[in-house]
């Protein structure tokens, strides 16, 4: 089997994510974090044949992009990565010794809903690399809609902020940027009075639940 460019871009996301991961049989491709603050899921163009897992995920990415073209055999206790002559064999790890996401959804109830583009995580992740700010807040004062990255605890720090639709609610959603570990592309996000970012891809083919801050304000009941 062949993996597209699509499926190990997934696969390179996942891994910063948790380098564990169980691979179950089918399109369907999971993760969760060590912390259980990151969840995601992903449909791929391929059929996993079997279940497996992998123990570090980064360690089998630089086998499966070193040569282009080559072909991935999953036997009963390992993988092989093959290109004409040349083999690399990566053994499965026990499933028992991995951190591994649940085969199902989380339901979301959809407090706020509003659309980021490409452009707009782009902007997301230089700002915070300008500023080295640990946080990303999506505010509503009853008026606007910001997307702010800053640090609530310091006043007076670098911050970067954008008004990115209307609202007549208030909500304060904060998400620590070091858990905004998506895939860049186009989202339709959804604020969760349960304090979850919810983000689904313009394709609907990868989706990502995010825990919040605790001290993020969403709904009349959640302070």
């Amino acid at each position: 089997m062949k993996l597209s460019k699509g499926t190990l871009d997934t696969l390179k996301n996942f891994a910063t994510i948790n380098t564990n991961i169980l691979i179950r049989e089918g399109s369907t491709l999971s993760t969760i974090s060590t912390g259980k603050n990151i969840f995601a899921r992903a449909e791929v163009t391929e059929s996993f044949p079997r279940e497996f897992a992998i123990y570090d995920l980064n360690g089998l990415l630089p086998l499966l992009t070193l040569m282009e073209d080559t072909d991935v055999d999953f036997g009963d206790e390992s993988l092989k990565v093959t290109k004409g002559s040349s083999v690399f064999e990566y053994f499965y790890a026990d499933p028992n010794i991995i951190v591994s996401a649940p085969d199902k959804s989380i339901d979301v109830d959809n407090f706020f809903q509003f659309d980021l583009t490409k452009d707009d995580i782009d902007m997301i992740m230089k700002a915070a690399a300008i500023t080295a700010a640990p946080m990303l807040s999506i505010v509503g004062d009853g008026n606007e809609v910001t997307m702010q990255v800053g640090d609530p605890s310091t006043p007076k720090s670098n911050s970067f902020r954008q008004v990115i639709g209307t609202t007549d609610k208030q909500f304060d959603a904060k998400l620590a940027v070091e858990n905004f570990k998506v895939i860049p592309g186009s989202y339709t996000v959804i604020l969760s009075e349960k304090k979850f970012m919810f983000l689904e891809s313009s394709k609907g083919d990868t989706k990502y639940w995010l825990a919040l801050e605790r001290s993020s304000v969403i709904g009349a009941n959640n302070g």
